[in-house]
């Protein structure tokens, strides 16, 4: 996911061309880690607790299987979305619309990729090891 997110940041912002392609190749070994640390150290612990405070009459499973992956895509896409309009826009003014149509626009590709590929591909996968005997 962070691999998508990047590379569809980067064609967003900067348009499409071999160069881009190999400036995200050469950021993904600075950005994996540090979007990892972001998770662990801030965001998780940031949707805990919003969970615990305002959303505690929402079912456990819905918070579990829906609502805890989107809060932290979306927190995340949000973090990395600020970032690099910040840096494209270094003396524009629209700065604002430019981040929110940004954001918009890797959330509209993000989510459907996360809920309909991913994760059930991902539940799939545990699912045949699971009921695969090993011997």
């Amino acid at each position: 996911m962070v691999t998508t997110m990047v590379t569809i940041n980067t064609i967003l912002v900067y348009g499409f061309s071999m160069h881009d392609v190999l400036i995200i190749l050469q950021l993904l070994v600075i950005v994996i880690p540090g979007a990892f640390i972001l998770k662990e150290l801030f965001t998780i612990p940031l949707v805990k607790n919003i969970e615990t405070k305002y959303l505690m009459s929402i079912r456990q499973n819905v918070r579990r299987m829906i609502l805890f992956p989107a809060m932290v895509m979306l927190i995340n896409s949000g973090i990395i979305t600020m970032v690099s309009t910040i840096l494209k826009n270094i003396g524009e003014f629209p700065l604002l619309t430019n981040f929110l149509e940004g954001w918009g626009i890797k959330l509209a590709i993000l989510f459907p990729l996360f809920f309909f590929v991913v994760r059930p591909l991902w539940n799939y996968i545990f699912d045949v090891f699971e009921t695969a005997k090993i011997d």
